[in-house]
């Protein structure tokens, strides 16, 4: 419609206290205000009902499942939540034959939330808990944990743990295992940038690439919203972690499918053009499949009814605004200093 999308930056630094100054500073000081990415983790819920109340929409990536049953339209959730991510934590290693699971989460929120529903899908597809801990993050040693986890003999360890703690407490792993790893399935917290570099050199790089499997949204690294997303993500510089990151390309495309809704909307009234998001996305007889927003907005124009599928593959809301997307099992490659797509899971695989 003429206009060109701007971006300013607002840093809530994760923090719940620092978040709710600074968004109501946003809300105030930026004019033309039509859409919010993030913020994601901790500090959300403290500022989302500023958000609804300005009603602006907004996007995240965010995993507590308290909003799988949210109803506002100003919240749209771009990855699956956390109770999606649990189930598939128990699919890998039971359709892996690795049935005698410990778990070990760190006691932030992020999580905590996985807990419940991962036991509930070990214990339906089979498989045995024999041990389940929940540690502090951050600490000089997990010796204890660590005897502990062994002591219950299971096949594969499961968890969350940020870079610092999973260097310390796999290292007493390792140690107490008599040099030998045992396999770990975790979060898609290690996929994220700093997790690696901590990991390997603490652990063997040799331990990560072979006994470490994050379980992760898929990205299918090709097709033509993808490469689309690629060559967007080259011309600012971005690095190849970036590049193959299915959260950062589902944000890609979450921008893109704000302004098409807009475009669908011919408004750029927030209250209006919100109604058109899930328009954007859907499944239609008769829909042109679209991947760029220079080809949707041609089609648009045309007339045509159209589906986006973009970056991070199909992205079909369900009727509390998430997009639920396959899981898939990624492994370091040392080769590309990066995580690599393996296994895509069927949808069935994070259903509870």
């Amino acid at each position: 419609m003429g206009h060109q999308l701007e971006c300013t930056n607002f840093d809530t630094k994760g923090d719940p206290a620092d978040a709710v100054p600074v968004a109501n500073r946003m809300l105030a000081t930026t004019d033309h205000l039509v859409m919010i990415v993030g913020p994601d983790g901790n500090d959300i819920p403290s500022v989302l009902p500023l958000f609804e109340a300005a009603k602006i929409p907004e996007m995240n990536t965010v995993g507590d499942p308290r909003y799988d049953n949210q109803t506002s339209p100003f919240f749209w959730r771009l990855m699956p939540s956390d109770s999606a991510q649990a189930p598939a934590l128990a699919y890998y290693p039971v359709n892996k034959g690795l049935t005698k699971i410990a778990d070990v989460f760190t006691n932030d929120l992020s999580a905590q939330t996985t807990i419940d529903p991962f036991h509930a899908k070990l214990t339906s597809l089979g498989g045995t808990s024999t041990l389940s801990l929940t540690i502090t993050p951050g600490q000089a040693s997990y010796a204890t944990e660590v005897s502990k986890v062994l002591a219950s003999n299971p096949q594969a360890l499961v968890g969350e743990l940020d870079a610092r703690t999973a260097s310390t407490f796999l290292t007493e792993l390792q140690q107490q295992n008599g040099g030998k790893m045992i396999p770990f399935i975790v979060t898609q917290r290690a996929t994220q940038p700093d997790w690696a570099p901590a990991v390997g050199p603490a652990i063997g790089v040799v331990s990560l690439t072979n006994s470490v499997t994050s379980v992760a949204p898929a990205l299918e690294l090709s097709g033509p919203g993808y490469d689309a997303f690629k060559t967007s993500m080259a011309a600012v510089g971005a690095n190849q972690h970036q590049v193959g990151n299915p959260f950062v390309a589902a944000t890609y495309d979450g921008v893109i499918i704000f302004a098409l809704a807009m475009d669908m909307a011919k408004s750029l009234d927030p209250s209006t053009y919100v109604t058109q998001i899930p328009n954007v996305t859907s499944a239609k007889p008769g829909a042109v499949v679209v991947s760029t927003y220079a080809d949707a907005v041609a089609a648009l124009k045309a007339g045509k009814t159209i589906q986006y599928i973009g970056a991070a593959g199909v992205t079909e809301f369900n009727k509390n605004n998430t997009a639920n997307r396959p899981y898939a099992a990624w492994s370091y490659d040392p080769s590309i200093k990066d995580w690599k797509l393996g296994d895509v899971f069927p949808l069935t695989a994070s259903a509870p």
